[in-house]
């Protein structure tokens, strides 16, 4: 079965990427970086992947996702995306990731 990919949202807070089967079922994957409560420079990244529609297993992150955790994930749910949907969620994960990993790479 093939999918069709695609990108809801992308902004410096968050990323909402989608795939869709022939049905026209759908499952998401959600990134959201928020600031910390804990400490006042830090961003926590949350994300979850909902494949309600799918009847397969959700996924979602502990509180302040680690990036690797994050991609490794990202990767298993888009395992059969075209090379352009890769090239554009890239781009968009970039952005969307851009101040957390700021704040790896300075401390």
């Amino acid at each position: 079965m093939t999918h069709k990919y695609g990108i809801y949202q992308a902004t410096s807070k968050s990323c909402v990427f989608y795939k869709q089967d022939d049905d026209g079922n759908q499952s998401t994957f959600n990134i959201f970086v928020t600031s910390s409560k804990d400490k006042k420079d830090k961003k926590d990244l949350f994300a979850f992947i909902d494949n309600e529609q799918m009847r397969q297993d959700n996924w979602a992150s502990t509180k302040d996702a680690d990036i690797k955790d994050l991609i490794k994930a990202f990767g298993g749910w888009a395992s059969d995306a075209p090379v352009v949907f890769e090239l554009e969620a890239q781009n968009s994960l970039s952005q969307c990731l851009s101040s957390v990993l700021k704040k790896e790479f300075e401390e």
